[in-house]
């Protein structure tokens, strides 16, 4: 089946198929083009069938929304958990390069800012829209980053954290 034709299916037909039809119907298509139809699919079920098929782990009862862009080279350096809610136009940055640039040439790049490191996501997590994911973090179980958020440290479970670098604004353990 052509390239066309079996994307047209999966972005018009999708919810006639059953999940292992849409895993045969990827099987034919680069991982490129799977990974853009998870970024924009309007369905949260195809998209996480997509974003599974490409090495996202994503837990059950997870939703993600569109527009979630998720940098990892397709290397299974994103873990998501269970019932997590991730809003629209989230960046999960698992793998930093300058690509092409002469940049990596210089030696304090290549040691400090070249990063390849996990993302994990734990069970109940709640990341707001445009909220920003580097290298290295774990977003703990029942934790909420505010939308817009830049999140440079992993965030303790149930810790609401905001801002640009994300800083914690509260517990939701406390009292009160």
């Amino acid at each position: 089946m052509r390239r066309n034709m079996i994307v047209n299916r999966l972005l018009f037909e999708y919810d006639t198929l059953s999940e292992e039809e849409i895993t045969s119907l990827i099987s034919q298509l680069p991982r490129k083009i799977v990974r853009w139809l998870a970024v924009n699919h309007p369905d949260n079920r195809t998209r996480k069938i997509f974003f599974r098929e490409t090495g996202v782990q994503i837990g059950e009862g997870t939703v993600i929304n569109p527009n979630v862009i998720i940098e990892d080279s397709y290397k299974q350096l994103v873990k998501i958990g269970e019932r997590v809610s991730i809003a629209p136009g989230v960046m999960l940055i698992a793998d930093a390069a300058p690509n092409n640039s002469r940049l990596t040439e210089v030696p304090y790049v290549r040691e400090h800012l070249i990063v390849e490191r996990e993302i994990v996501i734990e069970d109940d997590a709640w990341i707001g829209a445009g909220a920003i994911i580097l290298p290295g973090v774990k977003i703990g179980q029942g934790a909420i980053v505010g939308a817009g958020a830049v999140v440079t440290h992993s965030v303790p479970r149930y810790t609401i954290v905001a801002g640009v670098p994300a800083r914690e604004i509260r517990s939701l353990l406390e009292s009160g």
